[in-house]
């Protein structure tokens, strides 16, 4: 992995919060901590030195434990179990400084309408796609393109997955005025993508075996995500046309963009424009030449792989991505977000390392 020995230095606005790091831990409240995304960041943050899980928020009337929930974990582990009401008590009484919401789609913009005390927890991340558009104040949370915002923040959206793959490997391109044209992306996700939730088509007997594209064109609301990105670092964005494809492995994600060029690009010049970029950072990898990313190879890391020449005498841009959906894509690119967002060093507690079995 090709970077420098330090990470870009952030500002913090004034009348910022303190960070932290200054503090002690940050005590938090993870809403959603069933789901495959939930279970993610509670495996990260349990391994994290500042970060102490303190309550989960479930449904009310839900009466198991924490062991009777995730058999996986030290059943010495028992944070409280909280509706919504109690949880709203535990801000309140600043029991809890972080609420972490790893909530379908919709979900969390509910809870904070019935239940506005959570909505005022010092800090936020909200994973779903509820506030990616800036609704709320909250800063979008892509460390690789707004790393100084997020660290000013204190309420942040994470992006999604398709769209964090997406983005990574269009920005250099955006970023230098080359793309021209609509651009092309499709990609191959696992079943996790789908959710815990159980539904007929991501059963093995359905899943196994075969894949299938979905929402696909301009439809998936990730297309919308990917061109605000891209129009954010570069001023104006091409539309997107997106394939997302289901496949039978259980995470990760691999993204192909085609863009058309406004001008001759020589894979040498690509590469080179790619490998200036992201020199610095942490969590990308740009493979040598002759390579192409594989999904096994990032799983269980916050890293992406991404692998890239041009095409049709240099006027195609070729890029493709790989990284796994519940940790760059979700969890872990939480985990980052707030190491930014309090000061810490921002790699705390996120593995560069893949686990390919």
């Amino acid at each position: 992995m090709t970077r420098s020995a330090t990470l870009p230095e952030v500002s913090r606005a004034e009348g910022a919060a303190a960070p932290a790091g200054a503090l002690g831990l940050r005590r938090a409240a993870l809403l959603g901590a069933t789901g495959y995304v939930g279970q993610e960041f509670l495996r990260l943050a349990r391994a994290h030195s500042r970060i102490e899980i303190v309550a989960l928020g479930v449904r009310e009337g839900d009466g198991r434990t924490a062991p009777e929930r995730f058999t996986s974990l030290d059943p010495a582990f028992s944070p409280a179990v909280c509706g919504m009401s109690e949880l709203e008590g535990l801000v309140a009484s600043g029991a809890c400084d972080l609420v972490v919401a790893c909530l379908p789609h919709g979900t969390w913009k509910e809870i904070q309408r019935r239940h506005p005390g959570l909505a005022a927890a010092p800090q936020t991340v909200d994973l779903s796609s509820d506030h990616r558009d800036g609704h709320g104040g909250f800063a979008y949370g892509l460390p690789e393109a707004f790393r100084t915002e997020i660290a000013r923040s204190q309420r942040v959206a994470n992006p999604g997955c398709y769209a964090t793959a997406a983005a990574l490997a269009l920005i250099p391109a955006a970023e230098a005025g080359w793309l021209r044209g609509p651009v092309a992306v499709s990609a191959l996700s696992g079943v996790s993508g789908a959710g815990r939730v159980p539904q007929l088509r991501t059963s093995f007997v359905e899943a196994e075996g075969g894949a299938w594209a979905y929402r696909a064109g301009t439809e998936h609301a990730h297309v919308a995500e990917i061109e605000r990105t891209l129009a954010r670092v570069s001023g104006v964005s091409p539309p997107i046309g997106f394939v997302p494809q289901v496949v039978p492995m259980a995470r990760g994600i691999l993204l192909t963009a085609f863009a058309p060029l406004k001008d001759s690009i020589a894979p040498a010049m690509a590469r080179e424009r790619y490998a200036s970029r992201y020199v610095n950072e942490p969590f990308i990898r740009l493979l040598e030449d002759g390579r192409w990313p594989e999904t096994r190879a990032v799983r269980g890391s916050n890293r992406c792989d991404l692998a890239l020449t041009t095409l049709h005498d240099g006027r195609t841009l070729l890029v493709t991505a790989a990284l796994d959906n519940l940790v760059k894509g979700a969890a872990g690119q939480a985990i980052q977000n707030l190491n930014l967002m309090n000061g810490w060093p921002e790699t705390t507690g996120l593995a560069v390392d893949g686990a390919p079995w």
